[in-house]
């Protein structure tokens, strides 16, 4: 077994969930900033993003869906073994499956990336990174449904995929409100970090590299993320 991996906050066992902590969740939570009440972390996995959420926003109920048993299970002992456990409600549930009368203010995704074209041996890592269990218009079909008026919806998605995901957004009236571009060394966009919302305005766009040439984390990685990590990048 493989030691928990220890944030300032809380700890993370990831010994089921095939799809460990990396860059892309850690800099989706530490960038969504906002004054959030109730929020849905959409295949939580390893709960790292509804546990980032719940320390970023002491008044938040975090509700995290995860339809993987294993995954959910292995989630729900993170929660239940840190200080926000009274905070956190953990659902084995895929979100097509998902009923609650409740609208949330922030809804916050590390979707299934890729279309099924490179499958491994491996099903629960496979489920973990296609689309085979949630399509990219079914991920905002059912979010929009769950969001509040006035929410936010906060996604990360690899930058060549973003035209797709940005009109099954629009098919459910959602808008790109921000967005975050994290950039390889030698300038290529790798991750597109979107914000929607239902209000069409003029997006703000900002990037940021999170490693550079030598492999080291940025500067500026360092300081977004540097309320989690609990030792020094």
């Amino acid at each position: 077994m493989s030691k928990p991996f220890k944030f300032k906050q809380f700890e993370i066992v990831q010994e089921a969930n095939p799809q460990k902590v990396g860059t892309d969740s850690m800099l989706l939570g530490a960038w969504t900033s906002g004054n959030f009440t109730r929020i849905l972390d959409i295949g939580t996995g390893t709960g790292i993003l509804a546990l980032m959420m719940a320390q970023k926003s002491p008044d938040s109920v975090v509700t995290a869906i995860e339809p993987n048993l294993e995954s959910y299970t292995e989630a729900s002992k993170n929660f239940s073994n840190s200080k926000f456990s009274s905070r956190i409600l953990s659902i084995n549930s895929f979100l097509q499956e998902f009923g609650t009368m409740e609208k949330f203010d922030l809804i916050i995704c590390n979707p299934p990336y890729f279309d099924g074209t490179y499958l491994s041996e491996d099903n629960l890592r496979n489920s973990a990174r296609h689309q085979s269990l949630l399509r990219t218009d079914e991920l905002y079909e059912y979010s929009a449904d769950l969001l509040k008026e006035d929410g936010r919806m906060n996604v990360v998605i690899p930058h060549d995929m973003l035209g797709e995901h940005l009109e099954r957004a629009f098919d459910n009236d959602l808008y790109l409100q921000e967005i975050l571009i994290s950039l390889s060394p030698d300038g290529t966009k790798k991750r597109a970090f979107i914000s929607l919302g239902f209000e069409d305005v003029e997006p703000t766009e900002k990037s940021i590299l999170v490693k550079d040439a030598d492999n080291k984390y940025s500067a500026e990685y360092i300081a977004m993320t540097k309320g989690f990590y609990l030792k020094d990048l």
